[in-house]
């Protein structure tokens, strides 16, 4: 199993906020995502210290199957989509960062 994570400082101040924004257009997202080959959930973050900061967590059965997504315009569109519902903190406060990990089950 890989994941890939996403972090942004947006430019949505309140939990409430990015929460209903993100809620709107989460249908559309998901469909985009289960339309990739080899995805296997999505879930999203807001930062504990209520700064803006968001993250979301894809998970993939390949680490091809997530480089495909990122490579191929997939990731583009999913960003683009949450972007015009919670916009993207101005620069630079509002870099985007992808972080992909192997998971590792313990014991």
């Amino acid at each position: 199993m890989i994941i890939s994570i996403v972090t942004r400082k947006t430019s949505v101040a309140e939990r409430a906020q990015w929460q209903s924004r993100l809620e709107g257009v989460l249908p559309k997202i998901t469909e985009a995502l289960k339309a990739e080959a080899g995805f296997a959930g999505v879930q999203y973050l807001w930062g504990a210290e209520d700064d803006g900061v968001m993250g979301q967590i894809t998970r993939w059965e390949t680490l091809d199957h997530c480089l495909r997504y990122v490579r191929d315009g997939g990731a583009a569109t999913v960003a683009m989509l949450e972007d015009r519902a919670v916009p993207t903190a101005p620069y630079p406060d509002g870099a985007w960062v992808r972080r992909t990990f192997e998971v590792v089950e313990a014991g």
